[in-house]
Parts: structure tokens; C-alpha cells; sequence
């Protein structure tokens, strides 16, 4: 007897299930003891790793939309963890960069973060686990490099 569901879709929705979930523990842990979501979290460390960031390099990076990081970016600004500034390289784009207080929020958050313990690794060979969705994201990205679509 075959499997009624796709192994495919199973692994589309379980991904897909589990990186919502993930998110919503780092999201209960963030907000309380830091005052920011796992969205935000994104952001600062996608930042920190383009420094000095364009928005256009910054949405890729995220994987949202131009405007999905305006906004984003005007709460981060709003907040003092950021600052967005006209590239000096290109009048029509900007720069996104941590301040001080984002880059000590980044690393208290991710230091944090690292030290809850919420389970969610026990049981799991966390490197095969990562060295697998590296797997995924690399066929995904060949994938829509192929359709014209990255």
C-alpha cells in the first residue's frame, strides 16, 4: 500500500510547520527578554553580515520585498537600532546600518537565544540537520535561477 500523500508535499509541509514553529519559540523567548521578534532578529544579523547594507541586498537576503524591509526598517529606525542612510555610491538607493544599541541587542539577543534551553534540538543531529537544509536551500536557489525566477 502506497502512501496516500505526496512524500514530497509531507516534506513541503513539515518544513514549512517546523519553521513556524521555530519561530514562534524564539518569538516567545525574544519578545519578553529583548523586546523584539525572530523577524526583527533576521534582520539585525542580515544586517550585520552585509554591512554596509543596501535595502535592495537586504530584501534578497531576507527573501521579502523592498517594501516588506521599508517597513521593517522604519520600526528599527524608530527604535535606535539602525540607521538608513542615503549610498554614497547611488543617490537613488539607501544604506542600512546597526548603531551601537542594535549591534549590543544582536549579540545579547543571539547570545540569549543560545543559552534557552526549549528543547527543540533534543533528539536531533543538529549539523545533519543544518548540512540538509543547506541541501535544500541550494537546490531551491538552482531551481529558480533556472526559471528565471531568484
Amino acid at each position: 500500500m502506497t502512501d496516500p500523500e505526496p512524500l514530497s508535499r509531507r516534506f513541503a509541509l513539515a518544513l514549512h510547520r517546523a519553521t513556524a514553529l521555530v519561530d514562534r519559540v524564539a518569538d516567545a523567548h525574544l519578545r519578553p527578554a529583548h523586546g523584539i521578534g525572530v523577524s526583527e532578529l533576521a534582520a539585525l544579523a542580515s544586517i550585520d553580515a552585509l554591512e554596509p547594507a543596501r535595502q535592495s541586498a537586504l530584501a534578497a537576503a531576507l527573501d521579502v520585498s523592498r517594501s516588506a524591509v521599508t517597513q521593517r526598517l522604519a520600526s528599527l529606525t524608530r527604535d535606535g537600532l539602525v540607521v538608513v542612510v542615503a549610498d554614497p555610491g547611488d543617490r537613488r538607493a539607501n544604506s542600512v546600518a546597526l548603531t551601537p544599541s542594535g549591534r549590543a541587542l544582536l549579540t545579547a539577543a543571539w547570545e540569549s537565544l543560545a543559552r534557552h534551553d526549549d528543547g527543540l534540538e533534543d533528539g536531533v543531529d543538529v549539523a545533519g540537520l543544518i548540512a540538509a537544509l543547506d541541501r535544500v536551500a541550494a537546490n531551491a536557489e538552482r531551481h529558480l535561477a533556472g526559471t528565471g525566477r531568484r
